[in-house]
């Protein structure tokens, strides 16, 4: 009897095994690098402060959690600026600029992709919009403006998303999307009429929702490390410098 139930235990945890597997929880990789010095340097990922999907170097260059707002307003002002003076509309937050960096707002990441923890947190605010849209004629300008603002403090220009970049403001372009980036920060930005929608459903959303028809928005992000842990991120990235991040192992 001890004999199957050992068997049965074996079965058990092999089939554990198993669907670990398919789920795709891989152990963390281990690299090995050769430093300058030519001494073979072994590094678990699982020690990783960042994260898979992030480059975590770019960020021993920035401000922290803490000091990010700062930083956040000005791109966020510049940008706003540029657009309201090419298109003449006043973009307004839709929410307290006082709340723009509120706990609510971040949103800490767990894990870091090979089944360690992660020392950063991600920030999505700042959004602001008009209550009506340009001529789409003049969407190029617009865009041109921002993207120069953009630029101005640090970003790259905006791009189109693959979904609009064949819109070039013809009568039956209703909506744009597009975002510039330095890696870390972003900022999102639609223009839109959706009056110019030949199926009709921005019209039926707007009312549904009570969405403006047409506007332009812009919005902020940023993934940056936690309040506190930057001396720590600083000491635990060190190994992690130069080297090619292995893919993800864990889905967190």
């Amino acid at each position: 009897m001890r004999s199957v139930a050992l068997a049965c235990v074996l079965v058990l945890a092999s089939a554990f095994l198993a669907g670990c597997a398919v789920l795709g929880e891989k152990p963390a990789p281990v690299t090995s690098a050769t430093s300058p010095s030519g001494e073979v340097v072994t590094t678990d990922w699982s020690d990783f402060p960042a994260h898979a999907g992030v480059d975590g170097e770019p960020l021993l260059e920035y401000p922290d959690q803490a000091e990010l707002p700062d930083r956040a307003r000005e791109i966020i002002a510049g940008i706003s600026r540029a657009i309201e003076s090419e298109s003449g509309l006043t973009l307004t937050p839709l929410q307290p600029e006082a709340e723009w960096f509120d706990d609510t707002r971040w949103h800490a990441q767990s894990g870091n992709g090979y089944g360690g923890q992660s020392m950063l947190t991600t920030v999505n605010c700042c959004e602001l919009q008009s209550e009506s849209a340009p001529d789409p004629r003049t969407w190029h300008a617009a865009l041109g403006a921002a993207s120069d603002a953009a630029i101005e403090v640090g970003l790259d220009g905006f791009v189109l998303d693959e979904h609009t970049s064949d819109c070039n403001g013809d009568e039956d372009c209703w909506l744009w999307s597009a975002t510039a980036t330095d890696g870390v920060q972003w900022v999102y930005l639609t223009i839109q009429d959706g009056s110019r929608d030949p199926g009709g459903e921005a019209a039926r959303n707007a009312k549904e929702f009570w969405w403006p028809l047409a506007s332009i928005a812009i919005g902020y992000g940023a993934t940056v490390i936690e309040s506190g842990r930057r001396e720590e991120y600083v000491e635990a990235m060190q190994p992690f410098i130069g080297q090619n991040r292995p893919p993800a192992t864990t889905s967190d």
